[in-house]
């Protein structure tokens, strides 16, 4: 058994996997495509490989939908997303070549439509594309321009797509009557970073937010939608602190319930010459919920059909924990743990949650609730005795302005993947490589004395991911 594989987490049948692109539910069933190289676990030939479910956590992986078309001088097919017109379901994509057709300055966008009800087969139709190019622009110099978004605004479609504009990170808007012939209306918003990938947009009544990868975690602004621009008063965020150690490339679509869903991509932190020869490569992180609270935030929780995996369980009550470091008994390396932590009077103190710990004390992982600084961070500092894993820590900011008495620690730990949802806004995913045999045990340990009303701990079952050929 490979135990850095995760257990129910989607990843590929073998080989790469990076971006999520394109997901949708039609008809009850949930689709989702992603980067995918079929041929080894490092990023290269790029497709798009699909799946699908009907609850988003157990899923049929699905015959590959895109392949680079060689004879039109394509040699990857990057991320885009997808839409559902009536009946129809276009794709929407990057088309990278070589010579005049790279990433940095002579990317196009293509379009693919679907075919027949069961949604297998995939055509790119050759009077269409290119659908789009940087002539779009006029005198208006983007790079790196890639990774559509469309959606539907009223009786019009929007298209975003990100790039570089003057040294600095943009998401760029386009509009269209009939998805196939589009007009450039500017630049929707630009950043303070160097680039922006993968943007894509949730619209909460008037306001709207935007989520982008600047190549560090990823982020969101909310605001409201004026002349074509992201606009009023903005209000900043971060979706995940995990950035490439953790969660990347996030996309989103709203499904049948009407619920704002992201994916996101869980990159590996193996770093060189890992010693386990493994022959795949990333992993997508749960699917969340995003909401918009009345402060301009985003609320960020774990789907609740993730709760149909819990098994056995183990429940404390009242733990007053301390320097002296308290085993829960309890050992696993695939599991589900929710904690009600009493907020320190005095805003001092410091919870350390140690995950995948082995008995000799040699490796664990640390998840630091820290009330005086105002953080939360997953330190992997001594996650592993291998010497060229990625071990830096992973720190977040922690909201400690709200009237409640407790904070809520929610997090998953999957083989090689660990999700911390602390409060309602903030999020980290990282990934460790233990290297012990018996490195799964859960200790609590405090500087000063830290209060956990209740802690819940669930072993989770395995998920049913399988190839549909």
């Amino acid at each position: 058994m490979d135990r850095y594989r995760p257990r129910y987490h989607f990843t590929p049948p073998a080989n790469w996997m990076n971006d999520p692109n394109g997901p949708f539910q039609l008809n009850g069933e949930y689709h989702l495509f992603y980067q995918h190289n079929p041929s080894a676990p490092v990023w290269g030939d790029i497709h798009w490989g699909h799946a699908k479910s009907k609850d988003l956590i157990h899923w049929e992986r699905l015959p590959i939908a895109l392949a680079p078309s060689v004879e039109l001088g394509e040699l990857h097919c990057y991320s885009g997303c997808s839409v559902v017109d009536g009946e129809e379901v276009r794709l929407f994509y990057t088309s990278i070549g070589e010579g005049e057709r790279n990433a940095t300055t002579g990317a196009q966008q293509w379009t693919v439509k679907g075919e027949g009800n069961d949604l297998l087969a995939w055509r790119k139709p050759g009077e269409i594309n290119p659908l789009l190019t940087t002539e779009l622009h006029g005198d208006l110099q983007v790079t790196e321009w890639r990774d559509p978004y469309v959606w539907k605004e009223q009786d019009e479609w929007r298209m975003l797509l990100g790039g570089t504009y003057e040294g600095r990170g943009c998401a760029l808007i386009y509009q269209s009557a009939d998805l196939e012939n589009w007009t450039f209306n500017g630049i929707f918003h630009l950043g303070e970073e160097t680039i922006f990938e993968c943007p894509h947009l949730f619209r909460f009544g008037d306001r709207a937010v935007l989520f982008y990868s600047p190549s560090s975690p990823v982020q969101y602004v909310s605001g409201v939608i004026r002349d074509n621009k992201l606009s009023g008063e903005l209000v900043k965020g971060t979706v995940d602190f995990g950035g490439w150690d953790g969660y990347y490339a996030s996309t989103g679509f709203v499904d049948e319930k009407g619920r704002r869903i992201l994916h996101g991509w869980v990159p590996e932190s193996r770093g060189e010459n890992f010693p386990v020869a493994l022959d795949w490569a990333g992993a997508l992180a749960l699917p969340r919920i995003g909401e918009l609270k009345e402060n301009g935030k985003l609320s960020i929780t774990p789907i609740p059909e993730a709760e149909t995996l819990r098994g056995e369980s183990r429940t404390f009550t009242e733990l007053r924990v301390g320097a002296s470091p308290l085993d829960t008994g309890v050992r696993s390396t695939a599991f589900e743990c929710s904690l009600t932590i009493q907020k320190p009077a005095a805003g001092t103190g410091e919870l350390i949650v140690s995950v995948l710990a082995s008995a000799c004390g040699r490796e664990r992982t640390e998840l630091r609730v820290d009330f005086a600084g105002g953080t939360v961070a997953v330190d992997r500092t001594q996650s592993s005795l291998f010497p060229e894993v990625r071990k830096t820590a992973l720190v977040g900011a922690l909201n400690l302005d709200d009237a409640a008495e407790t904070i809520n620690l929610r997090f998953f730990v999957d083989q090689s993947i660990i999700e911390v949802f602390a409060g309602d806004e903030t999020c980290i995913t990282a990934r460790v490589y233990p290297s012990l045999d018996d490195s799964s045990g859960i200790h609590l340990q405090a500087i000063g004395e830290v209060h956990i009303a209740a802690m819940e701990i669930w072993e989770l079952k395995a998920a049913e991911i399988h190839d549909v050929k």
